[in-house]
């Protein structure tokens, strides 16, 4: 099955444990679908169930191996996205003032 990566920015929803110091956050979302749409329907499912409301789909693709030849810490990403069927990596801004 096609591994895609979605590049989404999200903000906490009012449920959110760290909404007072977390402003929002630029998420990868790895995921391991049979086409883009369900990759994203589950990425969404994902974050909004860990109180993360989608602002934007920044950018979204299909990955392959191939393309992490030189990159020995993206091939490792990719290989246990394989093994795991998904994986989020969260770059979070903090709340300002």
């Amino acid at each position: 099955m096609p591994v895609f990566i979605l590049m989404m920015h999200v903000k906490p929803n009012d449920d959110h444990p760290q909404l007072s110091v977390i402003a929002g956050a630029y998420v990868n979302c790895f995921v391991d679908a049979e086409s883009f749409d369900v990759a994203e329907e589950r990425a969404l499912k994902f974050l909004k169930s860990h109180y993360w409301i989608p602002i934007a789909l920044e950018e979204g693709y299909e990955v392959t191996e191939d393309d992490y030849v030189g990159d020995p810490d993206g091939l490792q990403v990719y290989k246990q996205v394989l093994a795991d069927k998904e994986l989020y990596t969260f770059h979070t801004y903090d709340v300002e003032g």
